[in-house]
C-alpha cells in the first residue's frame, strides 16, 4: 500500500493494521513493540509531512515520552533482550527517553523481516521536502524493500537536535548491548558517506531467535570450525570410576548456579566469569561421551572444535580462527569441548627460532582467551603431562579416566547385549571383561556394532551366536594390536 493511501484511510497510532502473529507469547511480546513502532513512526509522519519549517527541533523525543513502549510481561528471548536493555539503562544515567529509543531501533531492525510496511511513513517522508534523502533508507536491489539505517533512527529520536543525537549515537557504539551481543551489526558505507548511512543488519544468531523463534545453531563452516556434539547416550549408560564421577558433578553443578555466581559481589571479586574444565585419560574411556552428557543435563550445545581446521601453518591464522569461535561462542551459553587438545594447548618451547616464538605466541593467546571466556570451556588430552603447565593452574576442574575396571566392564557389555542383541551362550563374557584385553568402552561399543549387525542380518531371533562374539573380539583386539 502506498503511503497517501494509508494515510487517508486513517492510518495512526489507534487504528494502525497489522498482520497477526501466532498466539505465543514471544510472537505477542514481539507484535506489542512492533504495533507500537509502526504508530510512532506513522506520527512523526502526520506531524512532519507538509512542513515548511527544517531548522527548527522537531519534537522527536517528545513522541518517546509520549507514546512509551509497551510493558513487556511475556518470559521469551525478546522479553529476555528488552529487559538486558532495562537493567543496563537502570544501571546507567542516561536521559529517561534513552530505553525507548532502544526499543525503537530493536524494532526498526526488525521490520524488514516481519513487517515492512511500518516503515513506509519513513520512506515516504524521505521524498518530501524539505526532508528528501536526509533520513535515507537503504534500498536492497535484491528483496525490493527499505532496510532503516542509522541516519533513519536518529531521525525518528532526535529530529534535528545536536544534544539528543550525540546522545542517541552511543546505541550504535561497540560497547553497547547491541554490538556485544551480536543483536545488530552496521556494515561499513562506502566513502565518503557518513557513518551514520550505516543499514541496520539484524544478527544471524537474533534472526533465528526473534524472527524464526529458534535457538541458534551454526552449522560448521570456514568461519565456524566447530560442529555440535549430540549424544544419544544418558548419564545412566556413563559407567566410569567413582573419582571421575564426582568430579563431573562438579562441573554440572556450576552450570546450575553459574547465573547466581557472577551476580554474586564477593564471588566476583575472587573468581573470573567461566569455568575450565581438563579431561584427560586414554582413547575411549568417555570424554567425548561425558561432554556431550554435561551438556545434555544442563540444556546447552556443546561445539566440538576441529582442530584440523583451526590450526594453521600461517603465522597468525590459528589465532585469528580461534578468535571466531570464541567471539561467535561469547555470551550464548554455548559449551567450547577441544577433543586432543595437545595440538594447540601443548607445551611452550625453547625459542631458538622465529617458528619457536610464534608457536610460543599463539600457547599465551589461547591461555589468555580461555580464561576470559565466560562460558564452560573443556580440554581434552590423552595425556596431563602434555599440557602445559599455565595451562593446568587455571583448570577449575581437571577430571581423569582411567581405563574401566573388570566389574565395569561387565557393566558395559551387559547394558549392550540385551534383548535381541543379548549373548546365546556368555560363556566367552569372563576373558572378555578380563584384565588380559583391557577393553575401553569404545572397544566394547565396537564389538556389539559387530555383533548387531549380523543379529539384523539373520534375523531369526536367536540373539548373537558365540562364534559371531568370539570373531568379533579377534576383530577389534587386531585392530588395536592387543592380539597377533
Amino acid at each position: 500500500m502506498d503511503i497517501d493511501s494509508a494515510h487517508h484511510n486513517g492510518m495512526g497510532k489507534k487504528d494502525l493494521t497489522f498482520p497477526a502473529l501466532n498466539g505465543s507469547s514471544h510472537s505477542l511480546a514481539l507484535e506489542g513493540d512492533l504495533r507500537w513502532a509502526a504508530g510512532l513512526i506513522s506520527e512523526q509522519y502526520d506531524y512532519l509531512e507538509g512542513s515548511e519549517v527544517f531548522h527548527s527541533t522537531t519534537p522527536a523525543v517528545s513522541f518517546l515520552l509520549e507514546m512509551a513502549p509497551p510493558a513487556i510481561e511475556h518470559h521469551c528471548p525478546y522479553s529476555q533482550l528488552v529487559r538486558r536493555l532495562q537493567a543496563d539503562h537502570n544501571a546507567d544515567s542516561k536521559p529517561v527517553w534513552y530505553h525507548a529509543a532502544e526499543r525503537l531501533v530493536l524494532a526498526m531492525g526488525l521490520m524488514p523481516h516481519l513487517y515492512p510496511y511500518g516503515l513506509t511513513p519513513l520512506i515516504a517522508l524521505d521524498k518530501a521536502a524539505p526532508w528528501e534523502n536526509l533520513i535515507c533508507p537503504a534500498y536492497s536491489m535484491r528483496t525490493k524493500l527499505f532496510i532503516p539505517t542509522i541516519e533513519s533512527a536518529l531521525f525518528l529520536i532526535a529530529g534535528v537536535d545536536i544534544t539528543t543525537r550525540k546522545e542517541a549515537l552511543k546505541i550504535f557504539s561497540p560497547t553497547h548491548v547491541f554490538s556485544q551481543l551480536g543483536v545488530f551489526y552496521y556494515p561499513k558505507p562506502p566513502s565518503p558517506d557518513p557513518k551514520s548511512a550505516a543499514p541496520i543488519h539484524l544478527g544471524e544468531e537474533y534472526y533465528s531467535l526473534l524472527v524464526e523463534g529458534e535457538p541458534f545453531r551454526p552449522g560448521f563452516s570456514h568461519t565456524f570450525a566447530a560442529q555440535l556434539l549430540e549424544v544419544r547416550e544418558d548419564w545412566e549408560d556413563f559407567i566410569a570410576h567413582e573419582d571421575t564421577m564426582t568430579a563431573l558433578e562438579d562441573i554440572n553443578l556450576w552450570l546450575q548456579q553459574r547465573e547466581a555466581m557472577d551476580n554474586d559481589v564477593e564471588i566476583s571479586k575472587r573468581s573470573k566469569k567461566g569455568y575450565r574444565a581438563l579431561f584427560y585419560g586414554p582413547s575411549g574411556t568417555g570424554k567425548t561421551m561425558s561432554a556431550g552428557l554435561v551438556g545434555k543435563k544442563a540444556g546447552l550445545p556443546v561445539y566440538r572444535v576441529d582442530l584440523s581446521a583451526v590450526v594453521s601453518k600461517y603465522i597468525g591464522e590459528t589465532e585469528k580462527n580461534l578468535e571466531a569461535i570464541f567471539q561467535k561462542a561469547e555470551h550464548k551459553d554455548w559449551i567450547l569441548f577441544f577433543d586432543e587438545a595437545d595440538a594447540l594447548f601443548g607445551k611452550r618451547s625453547q625459542t631458538n627460532t622465529a617458528n619457536d616464538r610464534y608457536a610460543n605466541q599463539e600457547v599465551s593467546y589461547l591461555l589468555q582467551r580461555i580464561e576470559d571466556f565466560n562460558g564452560l570451556v573443556i580440554l581434552s588430552s590423552n595425556l596431563k603431562s602434555n599440557m602445559d603447565s599455565a595451562f593446568t593452574r587455571r583448570f577449575q576442574n581437571i577430571v581423569k579416566y582411567n581405563m574401566p575396571t573388570e566389574g565395569m566392564r561387565r557393566q558395559l557389555f551387559l547394558s549392550a547385549f540385551k534383548d535381541k542383541y543379548r549373548l546365546q551362550d556368555d560363556a566367552g563374557l569372563e576373558e572378555a571383561c578380563s584384565k588380559k584385553y583391557a577393553l575401553t568402552g569404545a572397544e566394547i561399543n565396537n564389538i556389539f556394532r559387530y555383533c548387531a549387525m549380523r543379529v539384523l542380518k539373520n534375523n531369526d531371533g536367536k540373539g548373537v551366536p558365540p562364534e559371531v562374539f568370539n570373531n568379533a573380539m579377534v576383530t577389534e583386539l587386531k585392530k588395536k594390536g592387543k592380539l597377533q
